[in-house]
């Protein structure tokens, strides 16, 4: 699994490293919409919850990760609470898992050994469980308890399928049509949580209110949304290098989104992960300057998207 805050891109660049397919990070962001990815993780009045970075659009992850060489199969399925339902529903997910494991491919599995992704490379029936990789498998180790799993109740894999031979074009409109629909807060299920660049206005809303803006995951998620868009802009980069048709509008992108990832930079110090900056979330002054930090991000996201339709428009 490679280094990446966001673990299911981190997954899935290990995985084509193993298959022989490398592409750098900023490419595989890029072309499967994890660079444009937000959500506000929300529940019960608190924000910022560390849920919200791998709240994803899961289902079109098979077709935007065709973008980067390979095609993709998925089994996903949620569990019943407890009883032989949920038995049955765990053996056959690890059923099929084996089956792809014992052809030789890794699978990108969710909820192992905390709620991220990881890469399954192998599996151990003596003692009844898979060899992972995530991103706390240098603390705990490889081992995942197949009885264990998933806490959460809900079973995601990804399998490789073939190598696919993309239409370089399609694949890049593809991915500007993605960037243009996660801004738009459709990357993800309806389901009250703010989204998209509509939700970096909403993290700013709760920062001037009272609401409950959770430490860690406050932490995490900035994290998380800074380094994605770095590697959004590294993206959009290259596709104005490749077609120097869209090189203007791109340009004016990747300057719109490198202001962003600057105008979030002063947040990630005084909110650094883990520890979230202690008591820095609760201090009045210190939200205050977070919301205009963020307001002014996502302006600079708001200019980012209409410079990319323009590109787009341009492409089809």
């Amino acid at each position: 699994m490679a280094a990446n805050w966001t673990s299911a891109a981190g997954a899935l660049e290990g995985i084509l490293a193993f298959l022989g397919g490398e592409l750098p990070r900023h490419a595989i962001m890029g072309l499967t919409g994890h660079a444009w990815h937000f959500c506000l993780g929300s529940r019960e009045g608190v924000v910022a919850l560390p849920s919200g970075p791998t709240d994803l659009d899961r289902a079109a992850m098979c077709e935007r990760y065709a973008r980067a060489g390979w095609r993709w199969e998925r089994y996903a399925t949620a569990l019943p609470g407890s009883g032989d339902a949920r038995d049955a529903g765990r053996e056959a997910a690890i059923a099929w898992a084996i089956e792809r494991l014992d052809a030789g491919r890794p699978l990108i599995g969710w909820d192992f050994h905390l709620h991220e992704h990881g890469v399954i490379y192998g599996y151990d029936r003596g003692r009844a469980g898979f060899l992972v990789d995530d991103p706390l498998t240098p603390e705990l180790g490889e081992y995942a308890a197949w009885e264990d799993w998933p806490p959460l109740g809900e079973i995601d894999l990804m399998a490789p399928l073939a190598p696919a031979e993309p239409d370089a074009l399609e694949a890049i409109g593809g991915a500007l049509q993605t960037a243009l629909d996660c801004f738009a807060g459709e990357d993800g299920e309806a389901d009250g949580q703010p989204r998209g660049t509509a939700g970096i206005a909403a993290w700013a809303d709760a920062f001037e209110s009272d609401t409950e803006v959770d430490r860690a995951g406050n932490a995490y998620t900035l994290a998380v949304l800074q380094t994605a868009r770095m590697d959004g802009a590294d993206f959009i980069g290259d596709v104005a290098a490749a077609i120097p048709e869209l090189d203007t509008a791109l340009g004016q992108a990747q300057a719109a989104l490198r202001e962003e990832t600057k105008t979030l930079a002063p947040l990630i110090t005084l909110f650094p992960f883990p520890t979230g900056g202690h008591g820095n979330v609760a201090n009045a002054g210190l939200r205050r300057a977070a919301a205009m930090a963020l307001r002014r991000a996502a302006q600079y996201e708001r200019e980012a998207a209409a410079a990319i339709e323009q590109a787009w428009a341009l492409l089809r």
